[in-house]
């Protein structure tokens, strides 16, 4: 009588299905958490952002700081007939 229950495989489909979900969703929060940890999406993003925000504030691909150095608006503003004299 024991045999014949044992060798009953209705089931197996549904247990090993119920196991791969378990497996897989342990393995997504696991690198998840491994990301959230590492802040890689933010050093994704905040890396080239430093570039990206000097060219909104001054027009130069450079960092913030530098970039404001080179905006035209820190120029001298001096008029001469000559444009070429004091380049």
């Amino acid at each position: 009588m024991m045999n014949k229950y044992l060798s009953n495989q209705k089931g197996q489909f549904v247990i090993e299905a119920v196991l791969l979900m378990v497996v897989m969703l342990s393995i997504f929060i696991a690198s998840i958490n491994a990301l959230k940890d590492s802040k890689y999406l933010s050093k994704l993003v905040s890396g080239p952002w430093v570039t990206v925000a000097g060219m909104i504030e001054s027009g130069v691909w450079e960092p913030a700081d530098a970039a404001r150095k080179k905006h035209p608006n820190q120029f001298d503003r001096t008029l001469s007939i000559d444009p070429t004299e004091y380049y």
